[in-house]
C-alpha cells in the first residue's frame, strides 16, 4: 500500500530516518499553540480521539500526554510509517492506541463513532480532500468537530536575512500538483469543510517565531533532503535550486538570524 497521495516517507527525502526527524521537528515546533487552540475549539479529556494520517507517532504521543483519559485512532495507510508509530508508542500508548492502516477517505470505521477528529500536514498530499474531509464527516458523531491542520505555500515562513524561496517554492507546487497534492491548500481549507458538510466553521493561525522559541527549533526544517531528492529524480534541476541553497546557506552562517513559521487550522462541527 503506498503512501497518502503526494506524499510517500521512503521516497520524499534523500534518507528515511532523515524524513522521520523532519516530521518530528515539525510535531515540536508548534505543539503548545497548537495544543492550546485545539482546547478551544472544543477539544477535552475523555473524548474518543481521531488522528487522521497519524505518521510516526509524534504527534499521536503529544495527544496523549494532553489526553490522559482518551483513546486515539491511529489511522495511517503507509505501513512504514504505522511501523514507526507502533515502535515509538509501545511504552507510551498501551492500549489507548488503536492503529488502523488505512486511507483516510475509507477509513473502513463505523459511523458516528468518534467525538474529535485531527488532520494535521494530510490535506495539503491528499488529491479528493472534499471526499476525505467527507469520510471523516460520516464517522464522527453529530455535535463531534474536524480540525485540519495545514499549510500555505506562500505563507509557510518568513526569514531575516531572506532566503531566496520563490523558484524552488513554485517547483514544489508543481511536483507536488502533479502527484495530487495542493501546496495552496492552506487558503481553501474552510471550503473543503463546508463542502464536506460541515457547519460552524472557524480558522485560526499558529506562528512560531526563532527569537520565542529558538533558531535550532526550524533547523531541521531547512534540510535541503527533500528538494535534493527531487534534483535525484530529474524533478528538478541543479541550476534551478542553486539561488535557493546559497541564500540558506548564508542565512544559517548568519549570527543574527531569525525565522516565522506559519500553520492554519480550520475547525468544522457535523452539526447534531
Amino acid at each position: 500500500m503506498l503512501g497518502e497521495g503526494s506524499y510517500q516517507a521512503n521516497t520524499y527525502n534523500l534518507e528515511f530516518e532523515g524524513e522521520i526527524q523532519r516530521l518530528k521537528a515539525q510535531v515540536l515546533l508548534s505543539w503548545e499553540k497548537e495544543a492550546r487552540n485545539l482546547k478551544w475549539f472544543g477539544l477535552d479529556d475523555g473524548m474518543n480521539v481521531l488522528e487522521a494520517g497519524s505518521g510516526p507517532g509524534f504527534f499521536t504521543e503529544k495527544l496523549l500526554e494532553l489526553l490522559p483519559n482518551s483513546s486515539i485512532t491511529a489511522v495511517e495507510i503507509d505501513p512504514a510509517l504505522q511501523e514507526k508509530a507502533v515502535e515509538y508508542l509501545h511504552l507510551k500508548g498501551g492500549d489507548r492506541v488503536n492503529y488502523v492502516q488505512a486511507s483516510v477517505a475509507d477509513t473502513g470505521l463505523p459511523a458516528n463513532s468518534f467525538d474529535f477528529a485531527i488532520a494535521r500536514l494530510l490535506f495539503v498530499h491528499l488529491p479528493e480532500p472534499v471526499a476525505a474531509a467527507r469520510e471523516i464527516f460520516r464517522i464522527l458523531k453529530p455535535g463531534g468537530k474536524l480540525v485540519i491542520v495545514d499549510s500555505d505555500a506562500d505563507l509557510f515562513w518568513l526569514t531575516n536575512p531572506p532566503m531566496s524561496v520563490e523558484i524552488v517554492r513554485e517547483k514544489f507546487k508543481q511536483v507536488i500538483a502533479c502527484r495530487g497534492g495542493d501546496l495552496s491548500i492552506g487558503r481553501n481549507l474552510c471550503r473543503i469543510l463546508q463542502e464536506a458538510g460541515f457547519g460552524s466553521i472557524n480558522l485560526e493561525a499558529v506562528v512560531s517565531h526563532s527569537d520565542i522559541i529558538g533558531i535550532e527549533a526550524f533547523q531541521p526544517l531547512l534540510d535541503s533532503g527533500p528538494i535534493l531528492q527531487m534534483v535525484k529524480q530529474g524533478l528538478i534541476s541543479e541550476s534551478e535550486i542553486e539561488s535557493y541553497l546559497v541564500s540558506r546557506d548564508k542565512f544559517l552562517a548568519e549570527g543574527d538570524r531569525s525565522m516565522m513559521s506559519f500553520w492554519l487550522m480550520a475547525c468544522g462541527e457535523k452539526n447534531k
